[in-house]
């Protein structure tokens, strides 16, 4: 028997979208993403993601300790482009989906 093994990447990316996709304004706003390429909404996607990971390592160290907001950092932060590149191209299909 064959399996397959889903990359943290893929993972993430199939996360971010469960979420994204299942609530109306994430879902509209994601159909309003300027660009029309992978690169360009793949850019935009991990900025953002990267100041609200910012933003929740900051409550975190604050509101609980320093040694969880590392935790928090390590799993939050530096997702690097890949899960957003998965998300940009879903992002493209839904649109193309959209336009028919």
């Amino acid at each position: 028997m064959e399996t397959t093994e889903t990359t943290y990447a893929e993972q993430f990316s199939n996360d971010w979208l469960l979420v994204a996709e299942n609530d109306y304004d994430t879902y509209r706003s994601l159909l309003e993403q300027e660009g029309d390429s992978v690169s360009a909404i793949s850019d935009n996607l991990r900025e953002k993601w990267e100041q609200l990971a910012g933003q929740v390592v900051e409550l975190v160290e604050e509101n609980i300790n320093p040694i969880a907001g590392l935790f928090v950092a390590q799993m939050l932060q530096g997702q690097g482009s890949t899960p957003f590149d998965l998300i940009a191209r879903r992002v493209l299909e839904m649109k193309a989906e959209v336009s028919k």
